[in-house]
């Protein structure tokens, strides 16, 4: 049993807004203001409690506390950390230290640091940010029981998997390996969460998050998913993910779930079992994935998940042209993208398209031709991003050796931004190329009558319309911003 005190937090919101700060997409939440459950402290705290670890935990994003609340919370429950972990990503990693240093110092506790950033760039981080004393390469759970061990904060250098200070020495560790039996994982602790915090866009109600696998296999040059879970798939027995799902609606009545993983349908076997399970429990739940085009082919199966309750699936298409993504390594072809959406929309569930803009070698009129492939397709919904080179990924490399970058700033590295420059890209054509995007997807009649029928009027009253105000707001000063 560890000695330690342990403080697990999502941190603070940065300027009023909540992150994405896990998983593959790490985003500004700026639009639709929603909270997403942090599932990786949600899986620690967890461990912790299994493990008899004296612990708190703390979701100060979807509580909307800022340090000096957090201080107060902390001092009025009695609770002094030894050691504060939290998760973080590229465009956080500052604000997010910077806000929980003050912490730091005032209970002279231990920062921990993990998540794909700190993965990608280790040594980079430690050196960049003083107040960050163990960073965890890879996947997290193993990494902290062993440094939460009596005594082995004193000895690090024999913990796999870490990055850390030897007096002014940065030093990391040997890999860790990736945890194989993810059945051996406990379900995470959602008792410890503010559940009705996090809801679900378009049907306003509590949803939860399950794991149903980690690992992709395939080589995007962009995504930081090997960085969190390495390029082996692996997955939970189906049994063990309807148990989990069956077990949240018994203690919580959460009838909405998104399933996580890198690649969810990558396993036929896996889908088909688990869609047969839900069914066979008449369970009566919506879930929602991401998934690839190529992936979903048999139109057997994609019924079946229709039938169990799959009502969205998100592709990442990324462009129009295929030698963009090739030049990706994004292996997906043009019509295997066509034939998924349109099965889709034959089946009635959802499509929820993702594409990326300003990905150096395309051209202005690349931009343009992805947008009228994207209004060609018969998607429900689409978001449109800027090309962004995570530390640590293939791009981001590709970026630094071939100069593409016009700013190396870990703020920038995200959605909102543009930092990559070539003689056909800038932060002002590609920002009016995604604005041109979003406004000719969304202001269509058709788009906006198929939405009502989705999301119900009542919903697209209370929500949408408020929501996208805002947002073309926003989108029409880009359309009609011009270099000076």
């Amino acid at each position: 049993m560890s000695s330690y005190k342990v403080l697990l937090i999502n941190p603070p919101r940065i300027n009023g807004f909540s992150w994405t700060r896990e998983g593959r997409c790490q985003e500004k939440e700026d639009i639709l203001g929603t909270v997403k459950p942090p599932l990786s402290l949600a899986l620690i705290a967890s461990l912790l409690r299994n493990n008899k670890i004296h612990f708190k935990l703390l979701d100060a994003t979807a509580l909307n506390l800022n340090s000096d609340k957090i201080y107060k919370c902390l001092v009025e429950s009695n609770f002094h950390p030894d050691i504060i972990i939290y998760c973080t990503t590229t465009a956080t990693i500052l604000a997010d230290t910077t806000s929980l240093s003050d912490l730091k110092k005032r209970f002279h506790a231990k920062l921990i640091a993990f998540g794909a950033h700190v993965s990608g760039a280790p040594k980079e981080t430690l050196e960049k940010i003083p107040d960050i004393d163990i960073g965890i390469i890879g996947e997290p759970e193993d990494t902290i029981l062993d440094l939460l061990n009596d005594h082995n904060l004193e000895n690090l250098n024999k913990i796999d998997g870490i990055v850390w200070r030897n007096g002014k020495e940065i030093k990391t560790t040997k890999s860790r390996s990736w945890i194989e039996d993810l059945d051996r994982l406990p379900q995470p602790a959602w008792d410890l969460f503010p559940l009705e915090k996090y809801v679900l866009p378009f049907v306003n109600e509590k949803y939860l998050i399950v794991e149903t696998s980690r690992g992709c296999p395939f080589a995007c040059d962009f995504c930081v998913a090997s960085l969190n879970h390495g390029v082996k798939f692996r997955g939970k027995r189906p049994e063990t993910v309807v148990d989990e799902i069956e077990d949240l609606i018994k203690k919580f009545n959460i009838k909405n779930f998104n399933l996580f993983g890198d690649t969810v349908t990558l396993n036929k076997k896996f889908v088909e079992r688990f869609c047969d399970e839900l069914i066979k429990r008449n369970l009566n739940i919506q879930w929602l994935t991401n998934t690839r085009a190529d992936t979903i082919y048999d139109i057997d199966l994609v019924k079946k998940m229709k039938k169990s309750g799959c009502w969205m699936l998100s592709i990442g298409i990324e462009s129009y042209n295929e030698k963009t993504r090739n030049d990706m390594q994004k292996k997906l072809e043009t019509d295997k993208i066509t034939q998924a959406i349109k099965m889709l929309r034959e089946i009635g569930i959802i499509s929820f398209g993702f594409f990326i803009y300003g990905y150096p070698g395309e051209t202005e009129k690349d931009m343009d031709e992805t947008t009228r492939f994207a209004l060609s397709l018969p998607l429900d919904y689409a978001n449109f991003y800027p090309a962004v080179p995570y530390p640590g990924t293939a791009f981001y490399t590709k970026s630094m050796n071939n100069g593409y970058l016009h700013s190396n700033s870990w703020n920038n590295m995200e959605y909102s931004s543009y930092i990559i420059k070539t003689k056909d890209l800038n932060e002002t054509v590609v920002k009016r190329a995604i604005s041109h995007a979003y406004i000719s997807f969304y202001l269509r009649p058709q788009f906006i009558f198929r939405h009502i029928k989705n999301i119900g009027l009542a919903n697209f009253l209370t929500g949408s319309v408020k929501y996208g105000v805002k947002f073309f707001s926003n989108n029409l000063k880009n359309i009609f911003t011009h270099e000076i």
